[in-house]
């Protein structure tokens, strides 16, 4: 590569063959790649209309130290920096191939990966004792960068796109407008109020199609926002219909790139858990925490404290806030509401032990078991005020 002299290849060739394509995954918040087999499947984020055709399956070499890829649709080719460039900047390199300023700035921004290492993981570490809480608090932990000072002129113009969001059915998708009515919870005045809603196709960022949310940080900067395919439910029939095949199964979330998920909590805002029908619902009940965005704003509907992971297990950041936001307004009491299916509970059981470790007062909200199984199968974002006032509070106001 021309200006680039041996020496620097080869540290770069290193710096590939060293870094785990899950580490790259994770940091744009896409699905971590099957082992089962030589190859990883996925979306191809070079050309969005590749994921509209049969062939627009990307493909990851995991066999090759270089992770070489190639894409069935629009026929990129590439390796793990090419992959990178384009879950960062949803574009092929100039010319097809990088070179010049775009392999530096990849090579640049794979040293940084590699260096934090994962920072969020399908199976966060566990801390071995409160005190690594504690000394981990007041270390300087990684962070999203709010987008209104961002250093990308492309993610600063996006900062406001809450304000492009439309809650009217009449003006959304068959799909998204179905998705909306039902959960009537989901008004007009909440969408607003949580930066929820709709984004035309004719928006201003790759999410323009999907049902949007946005994601702030503690002190209510917008750091990202977040989609759901209100046509995955139909995708996912049909894979299931398919026999589900290995590396097609349809996402359902998407993420902005580079914002890293796992160091927030989804509700975390101060200025939230500030306000006085909150605050008395940690002081009653505890912290509770919930897997989606959607079970968040279903509880707080019902004046009920709760963070989301936007995942069904928690990383160590997350960890950390929890124990923090508990000790400081919660009594150190923390409820949890998984998904009542197996990969949720699965995930909670596991943070269920780590939050006993940190001596926290840690209580399992409900189950599929529990209830005489009345809720298997459901989710937080499915309760009625009625089951809510009638079956688990009462449980829980019994267990304080």
């Amino acid at each position: 590569m021309a200006g680039l002299n041996r020496a620097y290849i080869n540290d770069v060739d290193n710096l590939i063959a060293s870094t785990p394509l899950d580490a790259v995954l994770n940091r744009f918040g896409q699905p971590l790649a099957e082992h089962s087999s030589g190859e990883h499947r996925m979306t191809c984020p070079f050309n969005e209309s590749c994921a509209e055709t049969s062939y627009g399956q990307l493909t990851v070499n995991l066999d090759d130290p270089a992770r070489l890829i190639f894409c069935h649709s629009c026929r990129i080719r590439g390796n793990l920096l090419t992959l990178l460039h384009g879950l960062e900047y949803h574009r092929p390199p100039q010319g097809g191939r990088l070179r010049g300023d775009e392999f530096k700035a990849a090579v640049a921004t794979l040293r940084l990966i590699a260096s934090q290492g994962t920072s969020e993981s399908a199976t966060a570490p566990t801390p071995s004792s409160p005190a690594e809480h504690d000394a981990a608090d007041t270390a300087s932990p990684p962070m999203n960068i709010p987008l209104r000072r961002h250093p990308k002129e492309a993610a600063r113009k996006i900062e406001d796109l809450y304000a492009d969001l439309i809650s009217d059915h009449a003006e959304m998708s068959p799909n998204a407008a179905s998705y909306f009515r039902e959960r009537p919870w989901l008004t007009p005045e909440v969408c607003k109020e949580w930066g929820v809603g709709y984004l035309p196709r004719n928006g201003r960022s790759l999410l323009r199609g999907w049902i949007v949310y946005t994601q702030r940080n503690q002190r209510g900067d917008v750091v990202s926002y977040s989609g759901r395919d209100p046509n995955y439910d139909e995708k996912s029939a049909k894979w299931i219909r398919d026999g589900l095949p290995e590396g097609k199964k349809p996402n359902k979330h998407r993420y902005v790139s580079g914002y890293q998920r796992g160091l927030e909590l989804y509700g975390q805002q101060s200025v939230r858990l500030e306000q006085e029908r909150i605050r008395r619902s940690l002081q009653t009940l505890g912290l509770i925490v919930v897997e989606g965005a959607n079970d968040v704003i279903r509880l707080d509907g019902l004046d009920v404290a709760a963070v989301g992971l936007c995942s069904n297990r928690a990383t160590d950041e997350q960890i950390l806030k929890i124990v923090r936001f508990s000790r400081e307004a919660a009594q150190s009491r923390v409820v949890l509401l998984p998904d009542c299916d197996r990969e949720g509970e699965e995930g909670f059981r596991e943070l269920l032990w780590q939050l006993n470790e940190a001596q926290l007062d840690v209580r399992l909200g409900w189950s599929s078991a529990m209830f005489d199984r009345a809720f298997a199968g459901r989710q937080p974002e499915q309760i009625t005020a009625e089951e809510w006032s009638e079956k688990l509070l009462p449980s829980l106001e019994q267990t304080r």
